[in-house]
């Protein structure tokens, strides 16, 4: 049985000096932090070695066997630290509803970091890649009812098409989509296996494949847009949002947000009728990219791209 060192190893957080080295612990004031993503707790346990006695910190993961590990993780780190932890077994679409439950209505800092862990990634039974085994699922939380084999068993060709367009503008989405009809009528997919064997292509193409089933499982783009505008709402003034992507269409609901919210008008009106007031300015004028060293180390942190944005009202 695998210890939590043992996960631990398999495991590299992507710009984990730049998140850290982000955010100004203030020591007059309750610091209240809250980690949306927290995937294999390497920024928690860092973020809770700055903290102070008595700062708050809250992590957000959807799925239960995370939480669950990173407890024993961070009860060990915080043992002489003594901040207060509360673990919210949520997505991070609920998080305003889901901090105003523990009496938390402004935080001082706020991060996300978008990309599975490497433990979604290797172990079979965790449902999201083809390189194993393992039941056709995805959900990142389990409590949901659709999974990736209601969607590759049951979406129209023009449907599976669309996601695979729109996800990853995927060159062959048309007859990837036909071939999973064709094969479906045949027999159910109910693996990762099953489903991977059907597609023709490079391994780079089945993985956009999968990846495009994952975020419409999880519906992940909507959900990173709604929370995203919640977190900026809730951050306290002069504190920062800090946000790591791995996908373009994430980044690029990233910076629009980041955009719009940084200026007085959103609208194209000559003259401006959206009465919108920026709330925002970006700190990281370009996206914060791993060095090369990083990359040397951890292939998988090639994609990764960062924004840092501070509240101002």
């Amino acid at each position: 049985m695998e210890t939590i060192k043992d996960i631990e190893k398999k495991h590299i957080s992507v710009l984990l000096n730049e998140l850290v080295d982000s955010i100004d612990i203030k020591k007059d004031e309750k610091n209240i932090i809250v980690d949306c993503t927290l995937g294999m707790w390497w920024h928690a346990s860092k973020m809770i070695e700055k903290m102070n006695s008595g700062d708050i910190f809250v992590w957000f993961d959807a799925d239960i066997k995370n939480l669950e590990l990173a407890r024993i993780r961070l009860d060990e780190v915080n043992k002489n630290k003594k901040v207060e932890i509360h673990l919210i077994n949520s997505n991070f679409w609920n998080i305003k509803d889901e901090l105003e439950k523990i009496w938390i209505k402004e935080i001082t800092w706020i991060y996300y970091d978008l990309w599975l862990s490497s433990l979604h990634l290797d172990e079979a039974d965790r449902w999201f890649s083809f390189m194993n085994d393992g039941p056709l699922d995805m959900r990142l939380d389990k409590t949901k009812w659709k999974t990736a084999a209601d969607i590759v068993n049951s979406y129209k060709d023009s449907e599976l098409r669309e996601i695979f367009l729109k996800y990853w503008e995927e060159p062959g989405a048309n007859k990837i989509s036909k071939l999973i009809v064709e094969n479906r009528r045949k027999k159910r997919f109910e693996t990762t296996l099953e489903l991977a064997k059907i597609i023709p292509w490079p391994i780079k193409v089945k993985s956009r494949i999968f990846q495009a089933i994952r975020i419409e499982v999880n519906e992940e783009l909507e959900v990173l847009e709604k929370s995203l505008l919640d977190a900026i709402k809730i951050l306290k003034k002069e504190w920062n949002i800090f946000v790591i992507s791995f996908h373009s269409l994430e980044d690029r609901i990233t910076k629009n947000i980041f955009r719009d919210e940084s200026r007085d008008c959103i609208c194209d009106d000559i003259i401006c009728s959206c009465l919108h007031k920026k709330s925002i300015r970006i700190l990281s004028k370009k996206p914060i990219l791993p060095s090369e060293e990083e990359i040397k180390q951890n292939t998988r942190s090639r994609s990764a791209k960062a924004r840092l944005a501070q509240k101002i009202i």
